[in-house]
């Protein structure tokens, strides 16, 4: 083996040993954090709980969504998972990057050997993992009490719709989380968005708000993501909405286009504490 091989396969190895260390303290800060669970987590069963059991008694009711024919129970489950996801890959990513960047967490990993690849992807392993947990928790809930008929043949069209809308949300998330200045404007800049877009999507109720209020609402990432959930849960009709898909993509490329032009590795606003240090002078007054 030559001397660059071998120092390739280290560089390797180390990067595999970092990411997963980094992964590792991404899952501990996040499942131990009551405030994260209760929003990510428990917020998207709170909602289908509520919203579910109010169609509960019309979930075999079956709906004609143009040429598909989708059940109530299924529709409000489609209507779930849009919104967890967006929970989860848009307002989760943007609230715990722009958290990080204030706090200087991101600038402190810069100054070690740790790649910033390995850092980020673990951040986006954790959301990936979060987000799984929550559909197996969804899906649970809505076949067993609320009326969810998942059509097995359409399974592998439902997995592709979650990763894309994942791949497509987690850039828009990741662009975002360079709007708010400091850690405490994250929370209410994100949510000021995040709600607005997952309840104009139609995500719990169909809303009609005029011809051209209704298609720029179309054109908006929270629609094509629904769209494509509830081809996947349609009982007949085509079982996939290429218009919505390519839609969503782009959306993916805006995000990821931004992500990359302006990411930021530090806050201009961190803590006083963390990187400025009062000296004995300025202490003293003298």
């Amino acid at each position: 083996m030559s001397a660059t091989t071998a120092a390739a396969v280290h560089n390797q190895g180390t990067f595999v040993r970092s990411f997963l260390l980094h992964v590792e303290m991404e899952f501990k800060d996040f499942w131990r954090s009551i405030i994260s669970l209760a929003f990510i987590v428990l917020l998207p069963v709170m909602f289908y709980v509520g919203f579910g059991f109010a169609y509960r008694d019309q979930s075999a009711v079956v709906l004609s969504l143009e040429s598909n024919q989708i059940t109530q129970g299924n529709y409000s489950y489609a209507g779930v998972l849009t919104f967890a996801l967006l929970s989860v890959a848009f307002a989760n990513v943007a609230i715990g990057l722009a958290i990080r960047r204030h706090h200087g967490l991101f600038k402190r990993f810069r100054t070690t050997p740790v790649s910033p690849s390995a850092v980020t992807g673990a951040f986006l392993v954790n959301a990936l993992v979060t987000l799984a947990v929550v559909f197996v928790t969804l899906t649970l809930i809505g076949t067993l009490g609320l009326g969810v008929d998942l059509i097995v043949d359409r399974l592998p069209m439902l997995l592709g719709a979650t990763m894309i809308g994942f791949i497509c949300i987690a850039p828009l998330g990741t662009a975002l989380s360079l709007v708010p200045p400091n850690a405490d404007s994250a929370v209410p800049i994100v949510n000021g968005i995040f709600f607005p877009m997952a309840f104009l999507s139609g995500a719990f109720f169909a809303l009609s708000l005029g011809e051209t209020a209704d298609g720029i609402l179309a054109l908006l990432p929270g629609k094509p993501l629904m769209a494509l959930f509830t081809r996947a849960l349609s009982h007949s009709g085509p079982s996939w909405d290429i218009e919505a898909m390519l839609l969503l993509l782009a959306w993916g490329a805006v995000g990821a286009f931004f992500s990359l032009k302006l990411f930021k590795w530090a806050s201009e606003k961190e803590p006083r504490g963390f990187t400025q240090r009062k000296s004995a002078k300025d202490e003293t007054g003298e």
